[in-house]
């Protein structure tokens, strides 16, 4: 016969463990250029200061996911964009369709 004591002791912590196991279950992936075909062609770096400039020439100091019209913060470090549906990219990534955040 199973107690309210018991059931208690057995329910409410398998009931944490799910909640906090499927949260991290539901997180989207990092983005990079080895798991989307997207990033790649459109030359995604995890970190601005590392863009190719010779080959983006486009790119401008001080571009980055965090003031792009495409990204919206998850928090301080990572976002999602319009462009990576899907994926978490880098506040200071950058990729060749960043514009400007009106």
């Amino acid at each position: 016969m199973t107690t309210r004591r018991t059931f208690l002791f057995q329910v409410v912590p398998a009931v944490a463990a799910v909640t906090v196991l499927g949260n991290a279950a539901l997180a989207e992936p990092k983005l990079s250029a080895d798991n989307n075909p997207a990033a790649k062609a459109l030359g995604y770096v995890p970190d601005a200061s590392r863009v190719d400039k010779q080959k983006y020439a486009k790119y401008q100091d001080g571009q980055k996911c965090a003031t792009c019209t495409n990204y919206t913060a998850i928090n301080e470090q990572s976002g999602t964009c319009t462009m990576y549906k899907g994926f978490e990219v880098e506040s200071g990534g950058w990729c060749n369709a960043w514009a400007v955040k009106a």
